[in-house]
């Protein structure tokens, strides 16, 4: 019975490894004091943005994270009841749906966590949640690299249009004579 019960952490540990690995963005919280229907409802919230909310003992999630999951930067953060939000992309939409849930719901504490090769702490996830999603910057960007060619196109036109204005006044002065 033992040896199966040992096989089944294995295989737990694998997985959640596997989990680990796998994301690109990695956010502890502490959600002690929060329903059942409470977690389900963070985890809608998150599966929404392709997330994931892992609650696992914190026992298994370190070794998980000895064992080469990648993210050795989120180790200080897990200590007593912890749960994982797991993404593969952007940090900064898993950060403003961590934030806005936190503060519908008090007892979920965001302790920190690990994007793009680099530790995140509390204050830096809430930084995070207050920028911009992903897409208005690159429209932002967009608009930057695009005003200098619209504006060498407005000017060529009123050069243009200067142009043509003074021809049509020789013109008109022709005429008359």
């Amino acid at each position: 019975m033992a040896k199966v019960a040992l096989e089944t952490k294995k295989l737990m540990v694998k997985e959640i490894a596997s989990r680990l690995a796998n994301a690109e963005v990695l956010i502890v919280t502490r959600y002690k004091g929060l329903s059942a229907q409470d977690i389900n409802d963070l985890r809608k919230e998150l599966k929404r943005i392709a997330a994931e909310y892992l609650v696992v003992k914190d026992s298994m999630v370190k070794k998980a994270l000895k064992d080469g999951a990648g993210g050795n930067g989120i180790i200080a953060f897990i200590q007593g009841e912890v749960g994982i939000v797991v993404h593969k992309s952007d940090p900064s939409v898993v950060s403003k749906a961590l934030v806005k849930f936190s503060k519908d719901h008090e007892p979920l504490k965001i302790c920190g966590g690990f994007a793009g090769g680099a530790a995140l702490s509390n204050q830096d996830i809430i930084a995070i949640a207050s920028l911009p999603s992903r897409e208005v910057l690159l429209a932002k960007l967009a608009n930057v690299l695009n005003s200098p060619i619209q504006r060498l196109a407005v000017s060529l036109n009123g050069i243009i249009c200067k142009l043509l204005y003074v021809l049509n006044a020789v013109k008109d002065k022709k005429e008359k004579q």
